[in-house]
């Protein structure tokens, strides 16, 4: 790739992402999406200047890739493939560019459109998921399918990407450990990389959602003893990693303290009524500490 279209991408790219984060009530009142829309030209320009995707890019997904089935989803152990060369940076970076262009298709309710997009996705990284370029941005298309499916009411198809999604975190960082490569990084010249430390936290966030969304999954599927552990675990990362709304963070650790209630876990529900109660004090005296609230499954 020449070095004029490599960094037209990369200001194509970053516009694109500038103008995803600008909220709805910030555009025109009879043109709510507008500024989603301009993301999305700029998106499918840099897909354009990328090229087609290597390979086989027009045949259609095929079941394993758009329903997590396979190895992956059943958390079996994967092999690890590094994604050198050529055209498997290709690939990648057109899976970048399809992961956003996935989100903001469903951030403009057109949640079809945002599934295919998603789907590709993980199409061009199956091969190298596990690696530590990939890993990131293959669990986070995962958890939107998960949170997609699960708005169309189908459980067991959002089960199956979250929990695939929570294999794969637990056998990369059993296998290999360090922090991967955050998605945003694939267009950034060396020099702007990030830190190891904020690739981790950043990680570590997304695995955090991850748990957020299997514990409501779990909650729909009436397994709430499930639920209850995997909610337990999000508001511990939560706390450990400063990364919490506290009304939100309040409400969920009071909820929590309703199940022990009921299973007759009286120091557990006690704890989890302090720690709420010490949270709720917070609200308007410290600005919240995450970026964007969790969306609900």
């Amino acid at each position: 790739m020449a070095s004029v279209p490599r960094v037209e991408i990369r200001e194509k790219f970053q516009a694109a992402l500038a103008l995803s984060r600008v909220e709805l009530h910030k555009n025109p009142e009879k043109e709510p999406y507008k500024s989603k829309y301009s993301a999305r030209a700029l998106l499918e320009e840099v897909k354009a200047l990328l090229g087609p995707a290597p390979e086989d890019e027009d045949e259609r997904p095929q079941a394993e890739d758009g329903l997590g089935e396979g190895d992956h989803a059943l958390g079996l152990p994967t092999e690890v493939v590094e994604a050198e060369g050529p055209v498997a940076q290709r690939a990648v970076r057109l899976a970048v560019i399809e992961f956003h262009l996935g989100l903001n298709h469903i951030d403009t309710e057109e949640l079809s459109a945002g599934e295919e997009h998603l789907v590709k996705c993980l199409r061009l990284l199956r091969r190298y998921r596990l690696s530590h370029d990939c890993i990131s941005l293959y669990i986070q298309a995962q958890n939107n399918l998960g949170i997609l499916w699960s708005e169309r009411e189908e459980i067991e198809t959002a089960q199956a990407y979250l929990e695939s999604s929570e294999a794969l975190y637990n056998q990369y960082m059993k296998e290999i450990g360090s922090p991967p490569l955050d998605p945003t990084e694939h267009f950034l010249p060396e020099e702007e990389k990030l830190t190891e430390q904020e690739r981790s936290k950043r990680f570590e966030k997304v695995y955090t959602h991850n748990l957020y969304y299997l514990a409501q999954v779990y909650q729909h599927m009436e397994m709430f003893e499930k639920a209850a552990h995997y909610c337990h675990s999000t508001l511990k990362r939560q706390l450990e990693h400063n990364a919490y709304h506290p009304m939100e963070w309040a409400i969920n650790a009071a909820t929590l303290s309703q199940f022990y209630i009921n299973k007759l876990c009286f120091m557990e529900a006690r704890h989890c009524l302090s720690a709420a109660n010490v949270i709720f004090g917070q609200i308007g005296k410290i600005p919240a500490t995450e970026d964007r609230q969790y969306r609900r499954a």
